[in-house]
């Protein structure tokens, strides 16, 4: 789940927009010790006409994106938060994931790039945008996972044969996904988006159905594999 507003043609009222994403990452609570950063800019892709928003981050070393996150814990949680830290880490870092777009995920206490949160349920209930039975990616650079959702996966995950631990993997590559500037939800695997046939790409709300793609998926497809950041 996401509230980020939609890519736009480049008639898009910038100042309306700015205006509304600094109005969000007023309004949304977060632990005490998150760190703001700046706001979205709008990013224009001359050769398609659109434009986009997204945050100037991503830091090169030795030819790779080096992304900086932070993980920390909102609210009462049941998940063990050290468990939760080192699988979030082989998710971003696994060869199958986002790490196939160019890109290495480290893990700091200070100066990051976005936040990785687990979440007591009720707090992504009173997030703008989220609800308690959801994971969220809001504009002020927090992946928020829902600490049950985590646990325990859910109804649909379950009855589509998707292990706790493949569940895990895909929420994080779908929040992370969402933050990278994957903004919309692909919603089905249909003859029209070309992904009809085949697993459910990562993009697709896979916690609730599939939409008439084949099987679950934790990973990105090979057409995700791109980023704004």
């Amino acid at each position: 789940m996401i509230h980020f507003l939609p890519t736009k043609a480049l008639d898009i009222d910038k100042e309306k927009l700015l205006g509304q994403l600094t109005a969000s990452n007023i309004s949304i609570p977060f632990p005490e010790d998150f760190e703001r950063w700046p706001e979205p800019v709008v990013v224009y892709n001359e050769g398609t006409n659109t434009s986009s928003t997204a945050n100037a981050t991503g830091h090169m070393i030795d030819g790779v994106k080096v992304i900086y996150y932070k993980t920390m814990v909102w609210g009462s949680v049941v998940a063990d938060f050290a468990d939760f830290k080192l699988k979030v880490a082989e998710t971003l870092n696994d060869f199958r994931g986002w790490a196939r777009a160019g890109l290495k995920f480290v893990e700091v206490t200070s100066g990051q790039d976005v936040n990785v949160i687990l979440s007591d349920p009720a707090n992504l209930g009173i997030t703008p945008g989220c609800g308690a039975d959801l994971s969220c990616t809001t504009w002020s650079n927090q992946v928020i996972i829902n600490d049950v959702r985590w646990r325990e996966g859910t109804e649909a995950s379950r009855a589509g044969g998707m292990g706790t631990r493949d569940y895990q993997h895909m929420v994080v590559n779908h929040e992370m996904g969402h933050w990278l500037g994957h903004y919309a939800h692909i919603e089905g695997c249909t003859e029209e988006n070309g992904f009809i046939g085949g697993p459910a790409p990562i993009m697709l709300q896979q916690s609730t159905s599939l939409r008439g793609c084949t099987s679950f998926n934790a990973w990105p497809l090979d057409s995700e594999l791109w980023t704004l950041r």
